[in-house]
Order: C-alpha cells, then structure tokens, then sequence
C-alpha cells in the first residue's frame, strides 16, 4: 500500500525556505532534479548553462556513460611514448611518426575521436549541459548491461585501419575507473526505449557508427522523446506512456501553404506545451516531496494509483493541497494566487495537481521570474529551432525535413533488406514521430525517383519499392 504523504520538512530542506525573510517576498528558491529529475536543463542563461544544438557534443559521453567509464584525458605526449614503445621504429622516424599522430587524432591538445572504438576516450568539453543530456539520454531510452555488451561487442569487431589500432590498443590500456551511479531521469514516455535500441542496435552491427550517424539518430530519438513527453505532461493524469501524437512534417524544398497538416499538426502542437516544461519540473518535485524513500511519481503514476485505490483520492488530494499550500505561503511576492480557478472533472488528485500547477506557473509568468522559466524552455525548443524547425514566413515555423534527414531516415528503416515498399517506408517514419500528408509523400517519392532509387518491378504492377541507400 502507497501512504502517499507530503512532508514539509524535506520540502523546506529541498526548496531552501527562508523562515526569517519578509512574509510578502519569496522566501525559497525554485529548485527542480533533487527528488524528482524530468529535464536536463537549468533556469539559467547562455553563459552558465549553454543550449546544445548539435550533438555531435554528445556523443562521447554518451558513449562513456554507457560503459560507465571514467576516463583519463589522453595527453599526446603519453599516448606517443606508449605506442613508441611497443613499437621496432628507427630514431629518424620518431618524429615523423608523432606528427602523424597528432594530424589524425588531435585538435590542438584535445584527442578528438572519429571511430567507434575512441568515442569514449574524446577529450571532454567543459560543458556540463552536454553531460547532463547524454545522463538524460541514456535514462529515457533504458540503456542497460545488455546494450553495453553490444557496444563493446561492436567496438571490438569495428574495422580499424593499422594507425587506429595501435592507438586503440594504447588507449584501452589507460587506466580507468567507472562512473558513479546518481539518481536516474525519470521516463514519462515508454514507447521510445525499444525503438530506439532496435535502430540503435543495427547502426552498432552494421558499421553506420560516423559521428555524423550517431548524433543523427540522438537528434531523431531526442526530438521524438522530448516532444511526445511535453505534450503528455500537458494532459496530466490523463497522459498516455505509449500512445504518441501524430507530428506532421515538410520536406525541405515544398512550399507550404497555411491550411497543410505541417502548419496545423506540427510544431504549433509542440511549441506550447515545450513553453511549460519548467513549471511542470517545479510542480513535480513539489509533489515528491514526501515520505516514500527513493520513489520518484509523476502524474500519471499517481493518477494509476487512486484509479486502483479510488478510496486513496481524497487522502492524496489532500495532501497535495497540503504542498501547494507550503508552496504559496512561501512566494509572498505573488498576490493573486486565491483568484486560480480549479478544472473541473476528473479525479481529486489530477483536479489538485492541475491546481498546483497552475499556482507555479502563474507565479512565472506574472512575476520577474519570467526569466529563468524562458532560461530553461529554450534549452529545448532552440535546439528544435535549428535542427528540425524551418520558418516558412507566412506559414510560420514547420517542422523540417532536409535531404540529410530523409537519407539517414530511410537507411535506418530499410535496415539490411534491398528494398522497401514506399507505403512501407512512409510506416516506417510515422513508427519514429514523423508524419507527412499526401503532398510531402508525392515531393519524397519524386525526390526518391531522382536518385534512381524508385523501383517499379514487382508482382503487383503498381506497389512501388525504394531500393536500398548504400
């Protein structure tokens, strides 16, 4: 039985409050990821907390905390003498031979990783959101042991070239310790985690493990997680773990006119509810201040709970009220907190969750904490902005598809079969968030056709299949 209950004492402890400040100021500090991790963002600006646009960033970290490996920083000179050293070379070519190794595997003094084998040994950037998102990423697509036999299964079978193997070998010989475990992001969408390991699996199995591949498919399962979830927070109680919208994209080169499902079901779905994601950090770790130890519960969590124990709805919409009440007595610069309608319908809990909320959120957006919620919600939406959102100008922003995208999207649906029937193919993009109306499927298989990639030659005369992209 769950004795759901709020405790104020942690909540004190957790939110930093201030007893001895003036009743009419904000008397704590607006802190999220201590009981309850959703994003991996912070409230602040640029300059402490930069955006991750591209993430190519990314990738050797996720690499490593995959491995759970805490590397030492390769340093060119040790590298050298330890490959030297196993090495028959003439003193004459000493020399020569460093340069080389510096040219292929350094920028500077950072080691900079192309294959497979090295990702998790790349210098690391002094960038912790990079750090924190490969931490998020790996938790909402349920990394575990299994998938870190695969990758190092995979890095063992890569093809290296002579040079990459000797400083592989070098490499692994550093010693290394492995990472601690902190406390994991919690997924409020399923149904991402087994898609992304098939793809993920077959990109590690078939060689396609470039920089570029990589942070493709991050950027792809990213987007598709990160979207899905933020609508979903949106219906609270009522949010489905494994039911995704449907998100309509344009290919790159359409044009776009105003009433198209690009413009209607695409980005405009996605933009307001990613304009939420701090409050719902906030109201969530609101709700976990409680006493069960190291339970993390999100909406629908609880929802599920009084939909089993309908005679715990009450107790717990009681002692939501309970945090909200902790809550509004302690952001006395806010004054009309009494004014916020209640929802009506639905179960006491989601009702007083509902209300929670929108207590944080009105306290936001009407006070010169404006700042710090836009700080936060940035992190994601311009990271949409400038992978996968274009401005049509008078159609507004659509969610984009370029060649690039549409390449590495059909490789990874065709897998290791020759072809693919195109209505096949159009299932298999919807099967990863991405949607397109008749329009963008009449450019694509034009697009298709033009790469000599359309073939007609099947059973039925008409069913068209799009050959494999090598």
């Amino acid at each position: 039985m769950m004795e759901y209950q709020f405790d104020y004492a942690t909540f004190c402890k957790t939110f930093n409050v201030k007893d001895d400040k003036a009743i009419d100021s904000l008397r704590l500090t607006h802190t999220q990821d201590i009981n309850f991790k959703l994003f991996p963002y912070k409230a602040s600006g640029k300059a402490q907390a930069p955006i991750i646009t591209e993430l190519e960033e990314v990738v050797s970290d996720f690499f490593r905390k995959s491995l759970k490996l805490e590397t030492e920083p390769v340093k060119y000179e040790s590298l050298c003498n330890d490959i030297i050293a196993e090495m028959d070379i003439a003193d004459e070519d000493i020399e020569i031979f460093k340069e080389m190794i510096h040219s292929l595997f350094f920028e500077g003094d950072d080691f900079v990783a192309k294959n497979l084998g090295l990702y998790p040994y790349q210098t690391k950037v002094n960038n912790k959101s990079a750090d924190r998102l490969a931490g998020f990423l790996l938790d909402v697509f349920g990394l575990n042991g299994n998938d870190c036999n695969i990758i190092e299964e995979a890095m063992k079978n890569h093809p290296y070239n002579v040079v990459e193997k000797v400083v592989v070998d070098a490499i692994q010989a550093l010693k290394t310790g492995t990472a601690g475990n902190s406390k994991s992001y919690f997924p409020i969408i399923l149904d991402v985690q087994e898609k992304f390991k098939k793809d993920f699996h077959f990109m590690l199995n078939t060689g396609m493990t470039s920089l570029d591949d990589l942070s493709n498919l991050l950027a792809v399962y990213y987007f598709y997680y990160m979207s899905q979830a933020c609508v979903t927070l949106d219906n609270f109680g009522s949010g489905r773990r494994n039911s995704p919208v449907q998100l309509y994209y344009a290919l790159d080169w359409e044009k776009v006119s105003k009433n198209r499902k690009c413009c209607l079901e695409g980005w405009e779905r996605i933009q307001l509810s990613a304009n939420h994601m701090f409050s719902h950090a906030l109201t969530l770790e609101i709700l976990n201040q409680h006493m069960l130890s190291d339970v993390m519960l999100d909406y629908i969590s609880l929802q599920e709970y009084v939909t089993e124990h309908p005679d715990q709805d009450e107790v717990i919409a009681s002692e939501i009220e309970k945090a909200e009440k902790a809550y509004t007595s302690c952001v006395g610069d806010y004054k009309k907190f009494e004014q916020i309608p209640y929802a009506s319908g639905g179960t006491k809990t989601d009702i007083a969750i509902r209300h929670l909320y929108k207590c944080v959120e009105e306290q936001f957006l009407n006070t010169d904490r404006k700042r710090a919620n836009q700080f936060y919600n940035e992190k994601f939406t311009e990271f949409c902005k400038t992978r996968w959102v274009k401005n049509r100008r008078k159609s507004g922003l659509v969610l984009n598809l370029t060649e690039r995208d549409i390449i590495f999207l059909t490789k990874i649906s065709i897998k290791d079969k020759d072809k693919i029937r195109l209505i096949d193919l159009y299932k298999e993009y919807e099967y990863r968030g991405i949607f397109l109306d008749n329009t963008s499927k009449e450019y694509l298989q034009e697009f298709f056709t033009k790469l000599n990639l359309i073939d007609k030659k099947s059973d039925s005369g008409d069913a068209q299949y799009v050959k494999r992209i090598l």
